[in-house]
């Protein structure tokens, strides 16, 4: 018999600006956003290697697509990361609501990555 899948949880963090996703109550994953000029961005995402390929990361952008949504109003959300990026292209449904900009990719580390030695 094969285990069950795990339960994600995601919730957000505003004191770091990141939607963290949970499994058992520890943070296996990240989805960091800025506002700039009450415009709101998610600029990276990062999953924790051994927790890859379970849907973490769609659940984080899932969630903070539906989040930014009703708090941006008529406002386009902007998208600097990859993942979500391939995400909204995957769910045409999104495309109204971002402007994806692939040539902006960078790689940076939160706070927390930074801190947590990963």
């Amino acid at each position: 018999m094969e285990p069950l899948p795990a339960v994600i949880e995601v919730r957000k963090d505003e004191t770091v600006r990141l939607y963290e996703a949970l499994i058992d109550g520890q943070v296996v994953g990240t989805l960091a956003y800025e506002t700039t000029g009450g415009r709101f961005s998610l600029t990276h995402s990062y999953v924790e290697h051994d927790q890859r390929h379970r849907g973490i990361a769609s659940a984080m952008a899932r969630y903070a697509l539906e989040d930014l949504s009703q708090r941006q109003g008529q406002a386009r959300i902007g998208i600097y990361c990859g993942f979500v990026a391939d995400y909204v292209e995957a769910h045409p449904d999104w495309q109204h609501a971002v402007d994806i900009n692939r040539s902006a990719f960078i790689a940076t580390h939160t706070a927390r990555d930074t801190t947590s030695g990963h």
